[in-house]
């Protein structure tokens, strides 16, 4: 938390002053969302995810006084939102009683959504190849980019911003450091940094990947250059229009819907069905640790046949 500017400070007496802990003071919820965030040492894209959503959320439900928890309980957002959010109005109650804005801290006695546990059902062999087989026919300049999410298992933001100069021929190896990940509430625009967890994996160049590279490379690549980019050769993919294709292809194939994001889990799914160690998968996919690759994917380890009693 970064140390209070004179400015803030000043903004921070005045509020003080107006308000009286010890009595039945119920400031607007805004101002104290304000003053917190400002004490926040916060890149901008982070600012611009749910800090700002939040904001607009306060907002939209007309500025309610910080003690008035109804709105917020009553909206419909998935679990995962809303425990996100939920976490960072507890943390800037829990800063205005330090800074005796508030005298208690209304948001402790809210508990989190619980979410429900996702069964996660891979892609099959043949309905990757399915899958394959149906943007060949209809959209055949997204081939490349969809075979390299199933090839690698990388996350769609890593596939987007993979740049040239991460894919090194001569050592057979793909460099996954960095996606290009969009923020949220500006339309097309996104951001380059680091990867989800920060971690930086190598990857093999296999026979597959090999061939798909050289499918999509030019003489005259820079290594400042997109992989992949839309169909017209300008700008990065943008996500949205390839969940539109992929839906389509999926229908049309009678393959029922999964999310894109199933290709990283058929990914980890097959590695790990084909023997490949727990921090083997963990480390392909980017996990600082086999953890969660274990609770995601512990039923398939050592998976016992039924007994024979007939």
């Amino acid at each position: 938390m970064q140390t209070l500017t004179p400015e803030l400070r000043s903004l921070l007496t005045q509020l003080s002053q107006q308000l009286q802990p010890d009595s039945d003071c119920n400031p607007p919820l805004l101002e104290i969302w304000d003053l917190w965030v400002q004490t926040l040492d916060l890149l901008v894209e982070t600012a611009a995810d749910h800090y700002h959503v939040t904001r607009r959320q306060i907002v939209k439900a007309g500025n309610p006084l910080a003690g008035d928890t109804d709105w917020f309980l009553e909206n419909s957002l998935a679990p995962q939102t809303y425990n996100a959010r939920l976490r960072y109005l507890k943390n800037m109650a829990a800063w205005a009683v330090t800074q005796g804005l508030l005298s208690t801290n209304p948001w402790l006695k809210i508990k989190p959504r619980k979410k429900p546990k996702e069964i996660i059902k891979p892609f099959s062999h043949g309905e990757t190849v399915r899958i394959i087989a149906g943007f060949e026919k209809t959209y055949p300049a997204w081939v490349p980019f969809t075979k390299f999410l199933f090839l690698s298992g990388c996350r769609m933001s890593e596939v987007i911003g993979l740049l040239w100069k991460h894919v090194d021929f001569e050592r057979g190896e793909i460099c996954i450091c960095e996606s290009l990940s969009r923020i949220p509430g500006k339309n097309y625009e996104r951001v380059r940094k680091c990867t989800k967890t920060g971690s930086v994996r190598f990857l093999k160049i296999n026979s597959e990947l090999a061939k798909l590279l050289d499918q999509v490379s030019s003489a005259t690549k820079k290594s400042e250059e997109l992989v992949f980019k839309n169909p017209t050769g300008t700008n990065s993919v943008d996500c949205r229009n390839f969940r539109h294709r992929w839906t389509k292809v999926l229908s049309a194939a009678n393959i029922p819907y999964r999310r894109p994001h199933i290709i990283r889990h058929s990914f980890a799914s097959h590695a790990i069905e084909q023997g490949t160690p727990l921090t083997g998968v963990a480390y392909l996919l980017g996990h600082s640790d086999t953890r969660m690759v274990a609770q995601t994917y512990g039923h398939l380890i050592n998976r016992p046949d039924l007994p024979s009693i007939l």
